[in-house]
């Protein structure tokens, strides 16, 4: 490979430069903030920002745009650090908005746990100044197609508006939920009654006292738990966990992060599994909970990661994946409450072992679980998949990104995470060639940093992201990179 930095032809001093368009596939959150970002630090390098997004708001995506009202975000209000540069904004607005007079249940000891719509009126508040005045476009369609038209990214979207753009920025947030292979050889009378939990009214044909068997039991199957019960629900439910691991609760008191995890040779999976249960206990001695630990470790989370070898990400996610997620991705309390009150009296039961197979038996379904000691049989009246994304195959997730697979400006990355690119976000050709012009954000660039899930983590890489594409606009040089394919 040849790196070739040439200077830009010198304009004269009347001249205005050509400031860049770009284009962004997705509207949640990622695409939302980095559209923000792109108005506010760059208005004289960016001519035009459009953002594609079927939804009506831009800023909700899948995660925030929640119609009901008791689904809660996970972290506390003070640490979703959304805006960078203004950390408590997210908590300002709650405050000043009125939205915590409406909702008092949000304040815990814990801390301030909003709604997850909330989340998701709050960035449309963000960005209504920007969208009124027009300096970003939100067109409301799905992307159809993406190809090279002169030097420019083509951008067809599904009611055929067409938009040219000299940077193009993937937002595609998270795929599909992972399905048990059984599922999909169900019968279609039988299929009927099974149901991915964030479907369109995944929970309308569901009766108040019928048994529902939730295969999951991450932060997803909790969402479901607490839908269920706001629509007054009593039926036994079954919690599914192949791994038979929860989220743990949130700790009490206002703890700060505990432990450095910086410049400690933490090359291996085994070597960070030692120095956290070490830093642990350390901070038990101290009275603190274990949950500063994991506070203290995401911080550094991404420096640990781009630290291992592929041998050792590939361990790290076999062995220690589902720990570190029970621990790192916590349950509001809300919902901790609910859990805790549902075993209690028996409404609640969990279940560890994989989904083997499902048959209809006259109303009711049963479901064949195969656990540790043989196998089980669960009768329901429903079955809620709240299995979490599959990111495995992720560039043929979508139609746009398989043919840009096919064309080879993309590619799934080896470890079944995301979408294959570099530090700065840049995806990475089918060659392994860095494009200057094409970027991945949020969690499908988890190959290259690893921890990138939270938003205070997106807010991070998408102010890096926008910083370095204002630079590359208005820089006096540029760089070629030449590949030769083997």
């Amino acid at each position: 490979m040849l790196k070739i930095k040439m200077s830009s032809p010198r304009l004269p001093a009347h001249t205005a430069r050509h400031a860049s368009r770009v284009a962004i596939i997705g509207g949640g959150y990622t695409g939302a903030i980095i559209a923000k970002l792109l108005v506010e630090r760059g208005p004289r390098d960016i001519e035009e920002i459009t953002v594609f997004e079927p939804r009506e708001h831009l800023g909700c995506g899948l995660a925030y745009d929640i119609p009901n009202a008791d689904v809660r975000l996970n972290v506390a209000a003070h640490r979703m650090r959304a805006i960078p540069g203004a950390p408590t904004a997210f908590l300002d607005w709650l405050q000043t908005s009125g939205t915590l007079t409406i909702d008092p249940q949000a304040v815990t000891p814990e801390g301030i746990f909003a709604r997850r719509r909330d989340f998701g009126h709050f960035m449309q508040a963000q960005l209504a100044p920007h969208l009124d005045s027009g300096t970003i476009r939100h067109v409301e369609q799905t992307v159809r197609a993406v190809d090279r038209q002169s030097e420019q990214w083509r951008v067809t979207g599904s009611g055929g508006t067409v938009v040219l753009a000299d940077i193009l920025i993937l937002a595609t947030g998270h795929p599909p939920a992972s399905r048990p292979t059984v599922i999909d050889r169900l019968d279609p009378l039988t299929a009927a009654r099974v149901t991915d939990v964030f479907a369109p009214n995944a929970l309308a044909r569901i009766g108040k006292s019928d048994s529902v068997l939730i295969v999951g039991s991450g932060l997803t199957a909790l969402d479901a738990l607490t839908r269920l019960d706001a629509l007054g629900h009593d039926g036994k439910i079954t919690l599914l966990s192949r791994s038979g691991l929860m989220p743990r609760p949130h700790a009490g008191g206002d703890f700060a992060p505990f432990g450095d995890f910086r410049g400690a040779n933490l090359t291996s999976a085994r070597k960070i599994l030692a120095t956290v249960r070490a830093t642990i206990t350390e901070a038990e001695t101290h009275g603190i909970p274990w949950q500063c630990v994991f506070d203290a470790l995401r911080q550094h989370a991404q420096e640990l990661w781009q630290g291992l070898s592929l041998q050792e990400r590939q361990k790290f996610l076999r062995r220690l994946r589902r720990w570190y997620d029970v621990h790192r991705y916590r349950m509001p309390p809300q919902a901790s409450a609910l859990l805790e009150g549902g075993l209690d009296l028996g409404q609640i039961t969990m279940e560890r072992g994989h989904l083997r197979s499902v048959w209809r038996d006259g109303e009711d379904l049963l479901a064949a679980i195969q656990t540790r000691e043989g196998r089980v049989e669960i009768r329901c009246r429903h079955i809620l998949l709240a299995t979490g994304p599959d990111y495995r195959g992720y560039a043929g997730h979508q139609r746009f990104l398989l043919a840009m697979h096919c064309e080879g400006f993309i590619q799934s990355d080896p470890l079944g995470l995301g979408l294959a690119c570099d530090t700065a976000g840049r995806a990475l050709t089918i060659e392994g060639t860095p494009n200057s012009t094409l970027f991945v954000a949020g969690p499908p660039t988890r190959p290259a940093l690893g921890e990138l899930t939270g938003v205070p983590e997106i807010a991070a890489q998408a102010a890096n992201m926008v910083d370095r594409i204002i630079r590359s606009c208005a820089r006096g040089t540029r760089t070629i990179v030449i590949s030769q394919r083997e």
